[in-house]
């Protein structure tokens, strides 16, 4: 337990101080991404007619499952290449603030991102291990700051795995739950016009 308690702090002080190194020793970043965005798009597909009454002026919702999930698979590389970046702006220490999202998408979602994390504080609820595996229950909550009220408080179940002596984050359990709040977050935060602004 000890060791395993010891690689969350690791993670989060990984985080914190923008070590990308000390993260990837305990995450595949591109594997976590990846098989992440695949369940989150199912989600939203499952959802889509009731996310569309819920925003009728998104247009990803307005066609249907079908065309939502033919979208996202024709986009899957921008998309999870615009996240990728967006993470090693993050993590850049010497990333510089764009004057506006149009100058520089990338390194504006970059600073908006570190904005949104110094909002945030982590408290684990729960932890079980079994043999190689481990579950860890962590309430991340905002504080009163706008980011932090926007985030408000989210329970996430961690999967973690244990190879050769080092825990691994392997997945998210309840992306189910996530999926509509942090969908929520996205459709209040997220200006449409920043649509235009996006070349990669």
């Amino acid at each position: 337990m000890e060791n395993f308690l010891q690689t969350l702090e690791k993670m989060r002080t990984a985080i914190n101080e923008k070590n990308f190194e000390d993260l990837t020793a305990h995450v595949d970043v591109d594997k976590f991404l990846n098989e992440g965005y695949d369940e989150v798009i199912d989600e939203l597909a499952i959802n889509c007619a009731k996310f569309h009454k819920l925003y009728p002026h998104d247009l990803l919702f307005k066609f249907g499952a079908t065309a939502l999930r033919f979208y996202n698979e024709k986009f899957r590389k921008i998309h999870l290449g615009f996240v990728k970046r967006t993470m090693n702006a993050y993590f850049d220490k010497n990333l510089v603030a764009p004057k506006s999202f149009i100058t520089n998408p990338i390194n504006f979602c970059g600073v908006e991102l570190g904005r949104l994390l110094k909002a945030l504080s982590c408290e684990i609820k729960n932890v079980s291990i079994e043999n190689s595996r481990a579950v860890a229950d962590v309430d991340i909550f905002g504080d009163n700051s706008s980011y932090g009220k926007m985030w408000g408080n989210l329970n996430f179940k961690f999967e973690f795995v244990n190879v050769n002596g080092t825990w691994q984050l392997k997945r998210i359990l309840n992306v189910r739950e996530l999926v509509p709040p942090v969908l929520d977050m996205a459709e209040r935060f997220w200006p449409s016009e920043w649509d235009l602004g996006i070349k990669l």
